[in-house]
């Protein structure tokens, strides 16, 4: 036992250094580096303040998508993009008006995928461009990427794939010395976009691993490492979906990061667009090859690690450390459990952390919630279960001891058991559910009602064998848990309303200095087809609902939280409803009938749209997010300002139809904002209600 817990620490204390997790601000500053870069025409800059280009612009908007930011004017961007289109050749040009390349007019297909303006015309004009220009194999690479993008083939592979293949070496390989992973890598890849199995798969395995150096990195030749060669290489693991050293390379990228969220090329250079591009891009791939998401969605969340020290948590220090931007357990093989527990209690909340279990079959771990401290070492309440038998299950710890729901084998199958994985779990009320990986694990509802709704949460190491566990990532969103029976003051209250469709439970929060003595301003909240139903209080958890109570300081205003039964059309039982809820706080509290603005996200988002174009003299402004609204009705609300809000990974409808609203409210001659939040999908609303900048306009609205 004692050779094995030295072997263990000794490799736990190796590797540990070059597996430090990155800040959970560093995207955002990125994103704020990145957005500075687009100009008025709508494209970006190589630097600011420089010429826009299309190969800088496509860079831009794909660097975007990385680390979740949004373009400023995203249908500037659309337009410029679309300018750059030579229609006589088919290519684009670097700039509006200038001359075609092969190079520009992947570019072009590439950004024009991403934007989703790539049509059929489009693409086939391109087609024809690549057949008669593409001569070399590096046209040839760059122009299957761009094919690839808009998911199109050519008449030319057949021919393209025998001009790669007469490259390769007998043993599957591509080059040779020093660039040969580079040449590998990219003879791959291109391959694999023409739908080619790769002859010798272990051989080019072989060839791109064995090029990493000790730094992490890869280099074209001989030299030093740089961010390029590493792009074309990891692209290649990243097709294959095999991993190399994932640790050391996050120590190389790391190494090229700078203070203001941009990256060098090479560890000490310069930043650019470039290198940003090729850091955030392989980051990416590093993070989904190692079991983790690609992008950790942060809005409305709160950090319970501060990624240095202990802070927060009380345990055993023996055992548990804060180590390179983790929260680790490490275990020599111990006879009792042992926990890292919070100093805070929570009651209903969603938490999402990612976990990483090394040691061997045996080993255990787990997340507890809603528990409390037993005398010794134990902890009694919930647990989200890590291990093996015990992945992805809900575990009730020193309690009823047993497991209450075992995770789904869907679930199982997405598991990295020697790598990271990522868990989410959502705890309102007796509802409990589990998401490995981003599939559902366990979905539970607990049936005794004496069962304890509020606790701490923990961190296990089991009993047993040396082990180690590494946390990262840990946030949190508290959710209110509103009330009836409380006096009008600041929080969230739960109140009933008489309606033609009888009564209706409803959620109202009043802010921070709400005394009776002054009016407030006030939003109506209309939430999404989830939470339909009629306890009055779901509506108020998520949304508008969890942002307002994680930070009320920053929401001035009283907001109102009806539920819907089934829609939120105009002419519906349940609008009727939420305006009835809305007069019976402007009737019964300091509520100012002049200052309402109106929100919604998903079906509330169109009911946002529906209620707005029939009632548009109510509000002051109205915020849809991530809904579809009806053309026709744009011109109804060309007196009221409106701020539109969408994820462009969400459905191609949706996003397309927030553009089409904005244009139509435009030419209506209505104030309209469009924001479209790069790579998030449908659920926007997280990050539209802690955006600043709405905060700002919206406040603005409400007290001008």
């Amino acid at each position: 036992m004692k050779r094995i817990f030295l072997s263990l620490a000794a490799w736990a204390i190796v590797v540990a250094p070059n597996a430090q997790a990155q800040s959970t601000e560093q995207p955002a500053r990125t994103a704020s580096y990145v957005e500075a870069f687009q100009n008025p025409d709508g494209g970006f800059a190589a630097k600011p303040g420089g010429p826009s280009t299309l190969g800088s612009t496509s860079s831009a908007v794909r660097i975007l998508k990385n680390v979740g930011g949004s373009i400023p004017d995203v249908l500037a961007c659309i337009n410029y993009v679309k300018s750059c289109r030579d229609a006589e050749s088919g290519g684009f040009a670097p700039t509006p008006g200038g001359k075609p390349d092969v190079r520009t007019t992947a570019v072009g297909l590439m950004a024009a995928a991403e934007l989703l303006i790539a049509d059929e015309e489009t693409s086939t004009a391109a087609i024809a461009y690549f057949s008669k220009n593409v001569k070399d194999f590096e046209e040839i690479r760059i122009a299957v990427a761009g094919l690839e993008s808009v998911k199109k083939t050519a008449p030319d592979f057949a021919k393209w794939i025998s001009q790669v293949e007469e490259m390769r070496n007998p043993d599957g390989t591509f080059g040779n010395g020093a660039s040969q992973a580079r040449d590998t890598g990219g003879a791959a890849v291109a391959l694999l976009r023409m739908g080619v199995k790769l002859e010798n798969r272990e051989a080019v395995l072989t060839a791109l691993r064995a090029g990493q150096k000790s730094d992490g990195a890869w280099s074209k030749a001989e030299g030093p490492s740089d961010l390029e060669a590493t792009y074309r290489i990891m692209r290649a693991f990243f097709m294959l979906k095999e991993a190399p050293d994932l640790d050391a390379l996050r120590g190389f990228i790391n190494q090229c990061r700078k203070d203001d969220g941009s990256y060098s090329t090479v560890p000490g250079g310069a930043s650019d667009l470039g290198g940003t591009y090729y850091a955030t891009t392989v980051l990416r791939w590093v993070k989904i090859l190692g079991g983790e998401p690609g992008l950790v969605e942060t809005a409305g969340f709160v950090p319970l690690f501060n990624g240095k020290d202990l802070n927060g948590w009380e345990g055993d220090t023996a055992l548990w450390s804060a180590r390179d931007g983790m929260l680790v357990g490490t275990s020599p093989g111990i006879k009792h459990n042992d926990f890292l527990a919070t100093e805070k209690s929570y009651g209903d909340f969603t938490l999402k952390l990612s976990f990483r279990l090394l040691g061997a079959d045996g080993s255990n771990s787990g997340v507890q919630f809603r528990s409390v401290r037993l005398p010794g070492h134990e902890m009694s309440g919930y647990q989200a279960d890590i291990g093996q038998n015990y992945w992805g299950g809900l575990y009730d710890e020193s309690r009823r001891n047993k497991v209450l729901a075992k995770g789904s084998d869907k679930a199982i199958e997405g598991l990295h058991k020697t790598g990271w994985n990522h868990y989410v779990l959502r705890v309102i009320g007796r509802k409990i559910v589990l998401t490995l990986n981003g599939i559902t694990s366990v979905s539970y509802e607990e049936p005794d009602a004496t069962i304890a709704r509020t606790g701490r949460i923990g961190l296990q190491i089991h009993a047993g064998g040396p082990m180690v566990i590494q946390f990262k990532d840990i946030l949190i969103q508290a959710l209110p848990e509103p009330t009836a029976g409380r006096p009008a003051e600041p929080g969230f209250h739960l109140r009933t309303v008489k309606t033609d469709d009888g009564e209706r439970k409803y959620t109202v929060s009043f802010p921070p200095g709400y005394d009776g003595s002054k009016e407030f301003p006030v939003v109506l909240f209309l939430h999404g087809s989830g939470e339909r139903g009629d306890n009055g209080i779901v509506s108020a958890q998520v949304g508008l609902g969890a942002a307002v109570f994680g930070r009320p300081q920053d929401y001035p205003f009283i907001a109102v939280y009806p539920q819907a039964k089934k829609t939120w059309k105009a002419d519906s039982a349940d609008s009727k409803a939420a305006l009835a809820a809305l007069d019976d706080v402007l009737k019964n509290f300091k509520a100012d009938p002049k200052r309402v603005a109106l929100t919604g996200l998903s079906m509330g988002g169109s009911g946002s749209w529906d209620l707005a174009a029939a009632q548009p003299e109510r509000f002051v402004a109205v915020v849809p997010i991530c809904g579809q609204g009806a053309l026709e009705t744009a011109a109804k609300l060309k007196s009221v300002p409106v701020w539109v809000l969408v994820g462009d990974a969400d459905g191609p409808k949706t996003v397309i139809n927030g553009r089409a609203m904005t244009k139509a409210l435009r030419e209506a001659g209505a104030k309209v904002n469009e924001t479209e939040y790069r790579g998030v999908p449908h659920n926007s609303w997280d990050r539209a209600y802690h955006d600043p900048a709405l905060l700002k306009w919206l406040i603005g609205h409400l007290t001008q």
